[in-house]
């Protein structure tokens, strides 16, 4: 019986950070916490560094997600402001609590941070990023918008 060799030259998964990225003024720009979790999101594509896929994909990163990789809520929402002010990340969708209370934010990588520090310089802020839209109600579910408010009138629904 012959022995099945392993593959002893395959690598494990890692994510690259070219110098180009470490030595560039957005990287440096960052906070430690920021700069900490580039990786993470530089990972969610599957794929070779230089395949252009890389800029159109959409992922979402959960809070919980980030909870496991050791970020508390507050320092990933930083963390998530300062990857999209020096351009390393656009949003796609933002999430939150609100309809079912599960959605997530959606995000792509982005190239800008490449002319970050430039006037040339696309600058978008997560704040002000409109959320998506809510979903459609139904008559039933009016109906029973309607009955809290009567309910409720110190609420704002």
């Amino acid at each position: 019986m012959i022995k099945k060799r392993k593959n002893k030259r395959k690598m494990p998964p890692f994510v690259a950070l070219p110098w180009d990225i470490l030595n560039g003024s957005a990287y440096l720009a960052l906070s430690p916490s920021a700069g900490k979790c580039l990786p993470y999101f530089l990972g969610k594509f599957k794929g070779h560094f230089g395949d252009p896929e890389r800029y159109l994909s959409v992922f979402s990163f959960s809070y919980t997600e980030a909870e496991r990789y050791g970020f508390a809520p507050g320092t990933f929402s930083r963390v998530i402001t300062d990857l999209i002010r020096v351009g390393f990340i656009d949003p796609d969708q933002k999430g939150g609590l609100r309809g079912d209370r599960k959605s997530y934010n959606f995000f792509r990588l982005s190239r800008r941070w490449e002319k970050y520090g430039r006037a040339d310089f696309e600058r978008i802020d997560w704040q002000a990023f409109c959320p998506r839209p809510k979903l459609k109600t139904t008559p039933k579910m009016e109906t029973k918008i309607q009955l809290r408010r009567m309910s409720f009138p110190f609420l704002k629904l």
